[in-house]
């Protein structure tokens, strides 16, 4: 082995490394707010309001960039880490927080896909059956 090449991290799932990217924002959030506490509603400094969102997205921005660069030395299950893994959610905050990607109950469209279901297991049930019956038909013919 190559004394200059080392072995990959492994990771067990995509979840490990949103685990860690995770916690590695809300380090860099704990770590913003301390250093610019956010402002209260009765200051009127223009200059704050404009600074700490500022400053927020240049930490993201390097996170997300030093991740994309840890990619190839990543291993995730064994195989290569695919760079679509660190794309951010469409609903995603500020802080990486989304409300989830859910769409309201639809009545209409849950029939829909009970029907779908039951037409599925009867296709299953004639095709077994085929399975079954086939070879003895064809033995007789």
């Amino acid at each position: 082995m190559d004394p200059n090449h080392h072995r990959k991290i492994d990771l067990q799932s995509p979840a490990d490394l949103a685990y860690l990217h995770t916690n590695i924002r809300s380090a860099a959030q704990q770590k913003i707010d301390l250093a610019i506490p956010p402002t209260t509603a009765d200051t009127n400094s223009s200059d704050d309001d404009t600074f700490r969102p500022r400053v927020q997205q240049l930490i993201h921005e390097f996170i997300a960039q030093t991740l994309t660069l840890a990619l190839p030395s990543l291993a995730i299950n064994g195989l290569d880490a695919p760079a679509s893994i660190l794309a951010p959610e469409p609903d995603a905050g500020v802080n990486g927080e989304g409300t989830g990607n859910y769409e309201p109950y639809d009545a209409e469209l849950a029939e829909t896909l009970r029907t779908l279901y039951r037409r599925l297991e009867w296709e299953h049930t004639r095709v077994a059956e085929l399975r079954r019956e086939a070879p003895g038909a064809a033995a007789r013919a």
